[in-house]
């Protein structure tokens, strides 16, 4: 949503009302002259309730023209054109990674929402086509509109500056992204295992909160690998972390049985990190050119993928050209671009 904010800005697109359950987070975005934050109430509350008791108020009284939902689902209760994007359907293709009533509740709502907008954004051509055969009466309504790359981190450091600020001394394995069932990480961690026989001093570092059902231990599966002590679990970081450990990575690896899009890969990328992927979809049909793709629960696949990278200059580089030209491809201003034509669309519908 900032990504886009940012680009619509600098076109001085229109006027943006941002609505937010509590306070509004401090980011310059926020500061444009054609933006206006609405904080709206004082936080906590359950999303359908702030979204349905609170939200159609706030948005008759602005008096907005249509209403852009960034993230799955929409006020059903508002009766002005609405505008959804759907970043992937894991609640029905990958329903293990929810409890029964998350799983049900997503479900329900998104569907609800995707037949009450006038477009619905899909970003992935993967995506578009499981809306369409999940709900074949949206055809017609659902548009790919892919990510872009973001071009905002803050600058990184030199790679000797990141790896000492890290106190790496050996190959350094890097993925992003929430630890979910489906993006199988004892899978990497059985891999980079398999490799330290070759490398003792290589360190495996995940970015990324535990969000996996039923829940993962972490520790034992470090421990089960035999990567005691080669492990960095770091949660979720901010800006200049995350610009700091692509800076030290000598590749990053991004395994996953389902996926809607999988940006960490494309920001991966474009920070000239060489990319070990999922073949599966979304992953390999946007990443293939520029990645070595995998099969994502293949450990020996894995550990042989990376081992390429970290022993062959010339395929590394060679990763790195293309990876930097695929990114290069996908734009927050041309997504920007494509999102408000169908705001527009919808608002004159």
């Amino acid at each position: 949503m900032r990504n886009l904010l940012r680009a619509w800005t600098r076109d001085d697109a229109g006027r943006m009302f941002v609505y937010f359950d509590g306070a509004a987070p401090a980011d310059p975005v926020l500061e444009a002259p054609s933006v206006v934050v609405r904080p709206l109430g004082g936080g906590g509350r359950r999303g359908v309730a702030w979204s349905e008791r609170v939200v159609p108020g706030a948005a008759r009284a602005d008096a907005i023209d249509v209403f852009f939902a960034p993230a799955y689902t929409c006020p059903l209760s508002l009766d002005i054109p609405r505008v959804v994007t759907v970043h992937d359907v894991s609640f029905f293709s990958a329903s293990h990674d929810f409890s029964v009533i998350d799983g049900f509740r997503r479900r329900v709502l998104v569907a609800a929402s995707m037949r009450a907008a006038h477009s619905v954004l899909a970003v992935s051509a993967f995506t578009q086509r499981e809306i369409e055969a999940l709900f074949p009466d949206l055809r017609g309504r659902v548009v790919h509109i892919p990510h872009g790359s973001d071009d905002d981190l803050p600058p990184p450091p030199s790679r000797n500056a990141a790896r000492a600020a890290l106190a790496i001394n050996g190959p350094m394995i890097l993925t992003v992204g929430a630890i979910l069932n489906r993006r199988p990480l004892p899978t990497l961690a059985r891999a980079a295992g398999r490799l330290r026989h070759r490398w003792p001093d290589l360190t495996l570092h995940v970015v990324g909160e535990n969000r996996t059902r039923p829940r993962l231990d972490l520790q034992r599966m470090v421990d089960d690998a035999g990567l005691a002590g080669s492990v960095r679990l770091a949660g979720f970081v901010d800006d200049d972390a995350l610009a700091l450990r692509y800076a030290a990575a000598d590749v990053a690896v991004f395994l996953s049985d389902y996926e809607g899009f999988g940006l960490p890969a494309l920001e991966a990328m474009a920070r000239g990190v060489p990319v070990v992927a999922s073949g599966a979809p979304a992953l390999g049909e946007i990443f293939g050119e520029a990645a070595l793709l995998v099969e994502p629960r293949d450990e020996g696949a894995v550990a042989g993928a990376i081992q390429r990278v970290l022993e062959n200059p010339a395929l590394r580089a060679d990763l790195i050209r293309r990876g930097r030209a695929l990114a290069a491809r996908y734009s927050w201003k041309e997504s920007a671009d494509q999102t408000w034509r169908r705001l527009a669309a919808a608002a004159v519908a």
